[in-house]
């Protein structure tokens, strides 16, 4: 296998993952608290462990740490959302709505930077709440897990938006430590408080173990690891394209898994393509300005 194949095999490898997390979430009696906690925590040690061993340097300054704990802190929201998107919902319905995260980032990146917003981000922007409206339209029993998935993509630009920000001399693996502890210890002290029972974190079924252990080493810390080892080696707008098929992987799958159970109404996959279609032609035009400066 040449090096470029194995870039490649890499990129896949992990985004099939992420698409393969929502799926594992549905077979999964755990709350969507105690999914992310466990998830979260999990890859933090695996993380804390390899990065002990290679020797990173991880001599942060204090203002660097709390911003890894604070976008740790939105990506632990995020993902309980996500998980709770597919608890109120399919996982369809969550892949779906979380997929509208690039086109927050577009309208919300000219609101911070104070640029103005271009023609084609309006009519992209457009387009995306049209491609949403069907989808509420054709799925109106499912709104709470759809409002609850559409505010995790939103949740999802702000982590993307405010990582971006932070020194980019800080490794990858150290970066992804830091986050990952803070996004388990903000949804373990919340529901602390709301749930002090602890019955959101008990592991009842067989499912549950596995469940943890995958999301925790598969989907987390060796997906990000194989995502950052792919993304140096090929170009950004590769990496981000192929992002989009998360949601076509997880999809495809939940179809596969579970069957019936599954199928939605024509209207969800229009509306979804279009979603993803914006979403690609967002990133095509970004391209095509990058390469144009």
């Amino acid at each position: 296998m040449n090096n470029k194949l194995l870039n490649y095999a890499a990129l896949h490898f992990a985004i099939f993952s992420w698409g393969a997390s929502g799926v594992t979430a549905n077979l999964m009696s755990l709350p969507a608290a105690g999914i992310t906690v466990y998830r979260s925590a999990i890859a933090f040690v695996i993380l804390l462990i390899i990065n002990q061993f290679i020797k990173s340097a991880i001599k942060l300054t204090t203002r660097e740490k709390m911003q890894l704990l604070f976008t740790g802190a939105i990506l632990g929201i995020h993902w309980w959302c996500f998980f709770a998107s597919i608890k109120h919902s399919t996982v369809s319905i969550g892949l779906i709505c979380i997929a509208s995260g690039p086109i927050f980032i577009a309208l919300l990146q000219p609101l911070v930077d104070k640029t103005r917003v271009k023609k084609t981000q309006l009519l992209l922007g457009s387009t995306s709440i049209v491609a949403l409206a069907i989808v509420f339209k054709f799925e109106s029993q499912y709104t709470l897990g759809i409002l609850i998935g559409l505010f995790a993509g939103l949740l999802d630009a702000f982590y993307t938006f405010f990582t971006s920000r932070t020194n980019q001399k800080i490794s990858s693996s150290v970066m992804a430590q830091y986050q990952l502890f803070g996004a388990a210890a903000v949804i373990f002290g919340l529901y602390v408080f709301i749930e002090p029972d602890w019955q959101w974190l008990t592991l009842t079924t067989n499912a549950d173990i596995w469940g943890v252990l995958f999301l925790g080493i598969i989907c987390s810390a060796m997906a990000m690891t194989l995502y950052v080892f792919a993304v140096k080696k090929l170009s950004a707008f590769t990496a981000i394209l192929s992002l989009n098929l998360e949601a076509v992987y997880g999809i495809a799958l939940a179809l596969i898994i579970f069957g019936e159970k599954e199928y939605m109404s024509a209207g969800l996959y229009f509306g979804g393509a279009m979603l993803i279609c914006c979403v690609i032609a967002d990133g095509y035009l970004s391209r095509e300005k990058t390469a144009s400066l």
